[in-house]
Order: structure tokens, then C-alpha cells, then sequence
């Protein structure tokens, strides 16, 4: 199994990266069959803490200005930008798509949505 890939395998639970709890599951690099990590899944109690969490979260992020929520977007969207290299690999080893093709088509259309959307009324 490879270790040294720069994968986040953790849940996202209340502002905090946190370990699954559940059954491990193999995630398989479907050009070679091999195994890039397993991952934990998340049990119903965390999936219940996920939804809670954001159930609190929706109260305040839905007060914030249009012009706020703009500004995080972009930030998103640059960071994806920014990341392109780590993210390309990452995705060819766990979708198989050729990394030039993720950077060249992928990428570039995610990173525009998060852009697209501050300015989409």
C-alpha cells in the first residue's frame, strides 16, 4: 500500500479533521489495481455530528453578506489553482485520468465554478 501520497483521508466534522470511526475501506489506483491507502468510514454517530454541526454552521454562514461569501469562494478557487500539481496527481492516482488532463480540463472547470458563482444571481 502507498503511504507517501498526500492524500486526506480524514472526515470534516465541526471545523475539525477527524479520523473515521467505521469499517476501512481499500482505495484502488484503477490504472494499476493497487491499493493508494484505506479509509475509514464514518459511523452514524459522526455522520449524525456532521449533520448537527452543520445544521449549527447554516445560522450564522447564512447571515453573512453576499460580498463575504463571494470572498471565500474566490479564495477556494485560487487555492484549487494553486494546488493544481498536488491535486492533478491525486486524482490521476485515484480516477486513472492522466494528470496533464486533469490540470488541462478539470481543474481549470472546477476553479471557474467557485468563480462563477460569486458573481451568479
Amino acid at each position: 500500500m502507498k503511504q507517501d501520497n498526500a492524500m486526506q483521508h480524514n472526515l470534516l466534522i465541526n471545523g475539525k479533521l477527524v479520523a473515521g470511526e467505521g469499517e476501512k475501506v481499500p482505495v484502488y489506483n484503477p490504472a494499476t489495481g493497487e491499493v493508494i491507502l484505506e479509509i475509514a468510514e464514518a459511523t452514524a454517530a459522526q455522520v449524525d455530528a456532521a449533520v448537527e454541526a452543520a445544521d449549527r454552521a447554516f445560522d450564522a454562514w447564512s447571515q453573512t453578506t453576499p460580498k463575504t461569501r463571494a470572498e471565500c469562494l474566490l479564495k477556494l478557487a485560487d487555492a484549487i489553482s494553486a494546488q493544481a500539481e498536488t491535486l492533478a496527481q491525486l486524482e490521476s492516482l485515484n480516477c486513472g485520468k492522466p494528470p496533464h488532463r486533469v490540470i488541462n480540463d478539470v481543474l481549470p472547470a472546477i476553479a471557474a465554478a467557485f468563480r462563477f458563482f460569486p458573481g451568479a444571481r
